[in-house]
């Protein structure tokens, strides 16, 4: 092959190499630019590289009155007022600390250095996210406690278990629950797994004429339908194949004169929704190969996780049975609804788990908001697991945000919705799904954008891309 065409091979080599470079630079930079928090890469020198367009939003400053301006010169004409870039960038650690801007906006900015192969300071990514609401909740929660106006509930059942919150919902709840705790009504209770149904189930008995009787749980999902009824109601001498020659109560029967707790009941076959609801109505049973009727004296509470409605609609769950139950409907909101639970809890349980392995852990105040601004989705049981692994694992006394030990994204993306695809597809998806329920929701560009957090140009230009206006 002629030089000149080696020559020219090469260069259309580069040029495709460059391109494909550029491309994915353009999905990095939109990526990065669609992230609700904001992203500022500077230089070792401290020369500003990249802001995403997210700190319009922060600052109210477009990302070009930042770009190519030195981070020293930025706090000296008081834009940025102290700086966690400067802190990471002297100490060559990472370093976290509320910043706020003179838009009045509160941010917990994370800086981490980053160094290059012969291990000298290269760059400096610092990711700010918008804590103003959680400063105003911390504020008017310490004004509340100085006003004692309202104090933490904390209600301990038998089995030294708490229901602790500070939620006007989650109290409106408990008092419901404590004043309808001495009738004899059936329960229903409502709320998400993890949120302490069984909890709240416990404390209504310990409330209750029946406290001294026992406490029966049956948790419907746990069981296999096969064995269930079984469970349930016993059976008598000779009634299946491995039955016990004697026979043997149920959980029904054990629970007579107290309260029996029917969790997960979303859970039941159908065929057995039958003879629960003539248990509810009747106050009796027969047990599995028995004839004879049997009378108890129970309380029913009922709980599920599942939407119980739509599965009336979809004929596999009893309508009579649920309007049996539902007598006295109690709900449990999720803990992402009540974040100001979140904080209280954090503390009970660090002080629970200290206690239980002898350690003395410590959470700094930036680890306790970043902690709080979790989504939680397992609730109250995901938070309490995760807080004892914090301590049994806890390298030092005194955690910081970045000994947390947990990767943020994956509390609010889990890993079965994710799809390999395009990095810019994925993104632009994401956006339109985002749009369109907030388009829905809330109506105006200007109710979209102080909800996502951006401003209503912004929301206006996206509408507009994606054809959704």
């Amino acid at each position: 092959m002629p030089e000149y065409e080696r020559y020219i091979e090469k260069i259309n080599l580069l040029q495709q190499q460059l391109e494909s470079a550029q491309e994915k630079i353009k999905e990095l930079t939109h990526v990065l630019n669609s992230t609700y928090d904001e992203i500022f890469v500077t230089a070792a020198n401290g020369q500003v590289l990249f802001v995403s367009e997210s700190c319009e939003h922060f600052t109210g400053l477009p990302p070009e009155a930042f770009i190519n301006k030195n981070i020293y010169e930025l706090v000296e004409k008081e834009i940025i007022k102290e700086s966690v870039t400067i802190k990471a960038m002297e100490t060559q650690k990472i370093q976290s600390l509320e910043q706020q801007y003179p838009n009045g906006k509160t941010v917990l900015a994370t800086a981490k250095p980053v160094f290059d192969e012969d291990g000298k300071l290269f760059r400096v990514v610092c990711n700010s996210r918008d804590i103003s609401e959680l400063v105003e909740m911390k504020r008017q929660l310490s004004e509340i406690h100085s006003n004692q106006q309202e104090s933490l509930v904390m209600i301990e059942s038998a089995g030294k278990q708490r229901f602790i919150t500070q939620s006007k919902n989650m109290i409106s709840t408990l008092k419901m629950a404590q004043k309808v705790a001495p009738l004899d009504s059936s329960i229903f209770i409502h709320g998400e797994s993890g949120v302490g149904k069984g909890v709240l189930a416990r404390i209504i008995h310990e409330h209750s004429p029946r406290k001294t009787k026992p406490f029966v749980q049956v948790n419907c999902g746990s069981i296999p339908d096969a064995l269930l009824e079984s469970e349930l109601f016993g059976y008598e001498a000779g009634a299946f194949t491995g039955a016990h020659r004697r026979g043997k109560p149920g959980l029904v029967e054990t629970a007579d004169g107290g309260t029996l707790f029917l969790d997960e009941i979303g859970e039941m076959p159908l065929e057995l929704q039958v003879k629960i609801l003539h248990l509810v109505q009747e106050k009796s049973f027969k047990k599995v190969g028995g004839i004879r009727e049997k009378q108890v004296d129970i309380r029913i509470i009922s709980a599920t996780n599942k939407d119980l409605l739509q599965m009336i609609e979809n004929k596999t769950f009893r309508q009579d049975l649920y309007y049996r139950l539902h007598v006295v409907p109690l709900k449990i909101p999720p803990l992402r609804e009540r974040k100001q639970d979140i904080l209280a809890l954090t503390d009970y349980f660090l002080e629970k788990f200290n206690t239980k392995y002898g350690q003395q852990i410590k959470l700094v105040e930036n680890a306790k908001l970043l902690i709080q601004l979790q989504e939680w989705r397992g609730n109250i049981r995901e938070l309490e697991n995760f807080m004892e692994q914090l301590v049994v694992t806890a390298q030092n006394s005194t955690i910081n945000m970045e000994d947390l030990p947990f990767t943020i994204d994956h509390r609010f993306y889990p890993e079965k919705s994710l799809q390999i695809m395009p990095l810019k597809k994925a993104v632009e998806e994401t956006e339109i799904q985002i749009l369109s329920n907030a388009l829905s929701k809330y109506k105006t560009t200007r109710k979209i954008a102080k909800a996502l957090g951006v401003n209503q140009t912004t929301i206006m230009r996206k509408l507009h891309k994606y054809n959704l206006t």
